[in-house]
């Protein structure tokens, strides 16, 4: 490729990117100048800030720290840069080589302008300066031996961007199949799921103390535990017992300094092995050698994340190049005519349906009591969606994930929580389930795309076409509240009569989040590429709405199901006796106020449906 046909592929990049911020409307535009801009100002303080504050910190610092500090800005960086990947998962490519392969030039110049085009994302733009500081810092503290530093970090950066842009080619060619799409949606993020909260599990697993460490922490708690029982007993006296047990705290205070000093040797060498094992921890490691004087691991370092590197874009370039030409086609051929073919599943259709046994009705067959048939319809029909959802499932999966990580922290506090402070840990549970739905909830006809239209032609009544939508999210959000409040009495045994008023209390603060999630998705509608959770093209004043909703409404809307068991509270105060049940009285009749208040509210909002449905139907099916 020439020099013109290079200048004239940027050019066409450029425009692109243009045409495409012209499209979001001026106002879009305007801010992603703004932002842009901005985070491009930004990067001035960030190189200068880590420079001159290395040039202070290093001279303090041992190189193993030196090591310590860039792991725990590498591990930073992978955390935003999974992120980025995970909301966009297929890679998209800005020049499509589809295009290129009918012209005379070579495609080697448009992969080489959609990779760099990679590369512009806030994660890196962010942390790129801040390591250029530190390592010239080291430079300028540790001598021109730290120069190996600046070599080391572009390989890094080569290493990550390559092997994400080889694995995002492979996705693409994976996701050639809808169904395997699905799949690899939801593998893929509940695997970063999964792997962002190994630092919480391992913890709550204790797996940084050592087993003779753990089993003198328990033989403690024990013993503190008996010296309670004696002095209830009556077998000691009041003065024996406080002798014994300013002995105890004494010995427990030597013990969990003697076992933090473990646990800190005990991360330093594991943390050590992973840098030596892991090509994400060759970077550190090689500044830290250099700082001791040893050039070679920074060397070897540079030289194997360079390869990793160029064979990552190697392969990604291949396996782009064979999808465009058609190496992953699913196409197979058959000897058998297409007529032959028919008169086969004809005739097992036939022979199935005479002898075998009668199919079981599907989901969208059945019939939800005491609610009208439209209503039952929508309800069944948006859940059988959000079941088939790779975005759906995304998100239910990841909420169970971490209903076992709460599971594991209850276990480790459950002791210690008031009688009168146990009902807050279900009622944030429950909240727990209900903010991570709402992404779901507050754009409910985003995720319908072209069967929206379905809803704007039928005779259905728009109020029973929104309460269908908020039926179908009830039945999903009740079992992860179930879920949820079971794991809660097992571990923090709450009162019975606490138990069943959080019953009442959770449809109050379900319906009341439906209210507001019925505003937004009127209102507030964005159009979400299939199998991600990114919006198409949003504009500022949706996406403005969006977070006033969340960050504003969302956090309000609990306060009022909360006035039941802050009238127990101060009825406690007042020393009222403890067994009346004002919780429960009060949130029976806060929940039937709010069933009444969302039966009415729910006419409105029907009504606003019916003013706004062309609009929305222009945004989500992205028209």
């Amino acid at each position: 490729m020439n020099w013109q046909h290079l200048q004239a592929i940027v050019w066409l990049r450029w425009r692109l990117m243009a045409n495409q911020w012209r499209r979001a409307g001026t106002l879009n535009a305007v801010l992603l100048t703004v932002f842009t801009a901005i985070l491009i100002i930004a990067v001035v303080p960030l190189f200068f800030g880590s420079l001159v504050g290395g040039i202070f910190v290093v001279p303090k610092l041992q190189p193993a720290h030196l090591m310590y500090t860039l792991d725990g800005l590498v591990i930073g960086f992978l955390f935003f840069w999974m992120i980025g990947l995970i909301t966009e998962l297929q890679r998209t490519e800005p020049l499509s080589l589809l295009k290129f392969l009918h012209l005379p030039i070579s495609v080697n110049g448009a992969f080489l302008i959609n990779y760099l085009a990679s590369l512009v994302r806030v994660a890196l733009v962010l942390f790129l300066p801040i390591w250029l500081g530190i390592c010239l810092a080291i430079v300028w503290v540790k001598g021109p031996l730290s120069l190996l530093a600046l070599p080391a970090l572009a390989a890094f950066v080569l290493m990550v961007t390559a092997v994400t842009y080889q694995f995002q080619g492979w996705l693409a060619s994976m996701m050639t199949n809808p169904r395997r799409r699905r799949t690899v949606v939801v593998g893929v993020t509940m695997g970063f799921v999964l792997l962002s909260q190994t630092p919480n599990l391992l913890n709550l697993m204790g797996f940084w103390k050592s087993n003779q460490t753990k089993n003198q922490l328990v033989a403690q708690t024990q013993e503190m535990t008996d010296l309670q029982q004696k002095l209830e007993r009556g077998e000691i006296t009041l003065e024996e017992h406080q002798r014994r047990f300013d002995e105890l705290q004494q010995n427990q205070k030597q013990a969990r300094q003697i076992a933090d000093r473990e646990s800190l040797v005990r991360v330093e060498t594991i943390v050590l092995l992973a840098n030596r094992i892991l090509p994400i921890g060759w970077f550190p490691q090689g500044v830290m050698a250099t700082a001791e004087g040893n050039p070679w691991p920074s060397v070897w370092g540079s030289l194997g994340m360079t390869l990793i590197g160029a064979l990552s874009l190697r392969r990604a370039y291949r396996t782009t190049v064979r999808m465009y030409v058609g190496g992953f086609s699913n196409a197979q051929p058959t000897s058998t005519t297409p007529a032959a073919a028919q008169a086969s599943a004809t005739q097992d259709s036939t022979a199935q349906a005479s002898t075998g046994p009668r199919p079981k009705a599907g989901l969208l067959e059945w019939r939800i009591p005491r609610v009208s048939e439209p209503v039952s319809a929508v309800a069944l029909a948006t859940l059988q969606g959000i079941l088939r959802s790779p975005e759906a499932k995304m998100m239910l999966l990841t909420m169970i994930v971490m209903c076992g990580v709460t599971g594991g922290a209850l276990m480790q506090i459950s002791k210690q929580i008031p009688e009168l402070a146990r009902p807050l840990v279900a009622f944030g549970a429950l909240f727990f389930v209900m903010f991570g739905i709402m992404q779901l909830m507050s754009n409910q006809f985003g995720f319908d795309r072209e069967g929206y239209r379905v809803y704007v032609l039928s005779a259905a009544r728009r109020r029973d076409i929104l309460l269908g939508k908020n039926l179908a999210f009830a039945a999903i959000t009740l079992l992860l509240a179930v879920f949820l409040l079971t794991i809660v009495q097992v571990f923090v045994r709450l009162r019975i009569d606490h138990l069943v008023a959080i019953v009442p209390n959770y449809i109050s603060l379900f319906l009341l989040d439906c209210l507001l999630a019925n505003v937004c998705s009127i209102y507030a509608p964005l159009y979400i590429a299939p199998g991600t959770f990114k919006p198409a093209n949003p504009k500022f004043k949706t996406i403005a709405l969006q977070m006033v909703i969340f960050m504003v409404f969302i956090p309000l809307v609990p306060i009022p199901t909360l006035i039941p068991l802050g009238v127990e509270a101060l009825a406690r105060y007042l020393e009222w006796p403890a067994y009346l049940p004002i919780f429960l009285v009060l949130s029976l009749v806060e929940c039937a106020l709010i069933i009444w208040l969302y039966g009415r509210l729910l006419d409105w909002q029907g009504d606003l449906l019916q003013q706004r449905e062309q609009k929305i139907l222009e945004v989500v099916t992205n028209k």
